[in-house]
């Protein structure tokens, strides 16, 4: 099973559905109430093809991969807590726009946690001289009884 690319003339048909969120020549977006819509419509026991065709979208342009991909798409996010939502635009790499009184929280949560890492560390370097002081006294004590 091949995806085929969607032509131009394919992609202007789909963008002007007002079901299609966004389309690319490799992904098309339908909208959040439109997938609720085919997923009752599964849940009745009526095709995807049977929806698209409904709703003025001709299925032949997906094709039959996508078609199935649809299919498994809807079922896996059905059955999810935030349903229909499209996840990827809240997933921003961007920092969220923050007040000011959550900065200085957010940074002084962040000093918390440098000292707090930084007093282990000490701990850290603390043991190892130790150890190293007591591994010299007992070589030298070795060297002193030859």
């Amino acid at each position: 099973m091949i995806r085929k690319p969607l032509t131009a003339e394919e992609i202007a048909q789909l963008r002007n559905s007002p079901y299609v969120a966004s389309v690319i020549s490799g992904r098309i977006i339908f909208t959040p109430e439109f997938k609720e819509v085919m997923y009752d419509a599964l849940l009745s026991d009526k095709t995807i093809r049977e929806v698209l065709e409904e709703h003025g979208i001709d299925p032949d342009i997906l094709g039959d991969t996508r078609i199935y991909s649809i299919t498994h798409t809807l079922r896996a996010q059905g059955a999810r807590e935030n349903g229909f939502v499209d996840l990827r635009m809240r997933n921003s790499r961007k920092p969220t726009e923050q007040t000011k009184e959550q900065t200085l929280a957010t940074r002084v949560e962040q000093l918390e946690h440098k000292l707090a890492y930084t007093q282990q560390e000490v701990e850290f370097l603390k043991k190892i001289h130790a150890a190293d002081l007591e591994a010299r006294k007992s070589w030298e004590s070795r060297q002193r009884q030859k």
